[in-house]
């Protein structure tokens, strides 16, 4: 069977009000398959220091930039799940810079960029870009993206400065699992449970502690359909160029509308900071 008759999720400019994946929204369920590994008071604790450390770290960074690698199941409607993936390179400038180059497994190229005034979304297999005005700060500009604009942004959660406070709130049981082996660096493994989802995540052992996998089974989805994201390439004192955020357009690129603007014309900017976790 061809793949194109596969249903995908949408790209950054064929949305058609689809949000998928929109981020680390609520944490999860996990279990130890070991009784002796049964979780105790005394991991918990230390489960939830290190995530709410590797929180404040990551939402305290000025810049950063990481390599994102993403696999996830999209149900199709016969109820099989097939598994799609996309890489994504991150570079974040705070207040209000983000640019997000993805390349799906199929080899379809997207960009969104975030320059301080304006939001652009480029398809660059359909030589096609829309664009917005952007909210002033990247918080408000990531809650726009995804709430008004229904755009994915995978981990939004984690570009924001709010993972500081809403990333260890949501986590309302998180249980250390093990200390593991992730490209050849130590990491602690841990488990939570949420209401929606369940999750796993891997944060660096070391005092600029960082997430390098994340794992999230979203459990009150039809069959329940798993993402899971490698990040790596870290660098948390990066050297951006004066092209970074700069947008470049490929020649005879169309301008078209995102379709919450052709479905609202008047959807203007709005969101408040904290008021959606993208």
């Amino acid at each position: 069977m061809n793949l194109r008759q596969f249903r995908r999720p949408g790209s950054y400019v064929a949305v058609l009000l689809m949000a998928a994946l929109p981020g680390l929204a609520v944490c999860a369920n996990a279990t130890t398959s070991n009784p002796a590994n049964a979780a105790t008071s005394g991991s918990r604790a230390e489960a939830a220091a290190i995530l709410k450390g590797m929180a404040e770290y990551l939402g305290g960074l000025t810049s950063f930039t990481c390599t994102s690698t993403n696999t996830f199941e999209v149900v199709q409607a016969n109820g099989q799940k097939v598994e799609f993936g996309e890489t994504r390179r991150i570079s974040l400038a705070r207040p209000n810079r983000l640019r997000i180059e993805e390349v799906a497994s199929d080899g379809a190229s997207d960009l969104a960029l975030f320059d301080g005034k304006q939001i652009t979304v480029l398809s660059a297999d359909d030589n096609v870009y829309a664009q917005a005005p952007q909210p002033p700060s990247l918080e408000d500009a990531l809650v726009y993206f995804v709430r008004d604009l229904r755009m994915r942004m995978p981990l939004a959660l984690m570009l924001s400065t709010h993972v500081k406070t809403e990333l260890p709130a949501v986590a309302k049981e998180i249980d250390y699992v093990e200390t593991s082996q992730i490209r050849g660096k130590t990491a602690h493994h841990l488990a939570g449970r949420g209401e929606s989802v369940d999750f796993e995540i891997w944060i660096t052992d070391d005092k600029n502690a960082l997430p390098v996998r994340i794992a999230i089974t979203y459990k009150q989805a039809p069959d329940k359909p798993k993402f899971v994201a490698d990040i790596s390439d870290w660098n948390t004192s990066p050297t951006f160029s004066a092209t970074t955020f700069q947008l470049s357009l490929p020649q005879g690129a169309k301008n078209i509308p995102f379709v919450v603007q052709m479905l609202a014309p008047s959807a203007t900017p709005q969101a408040a900071a904290g008021q959606v976790k993208p």
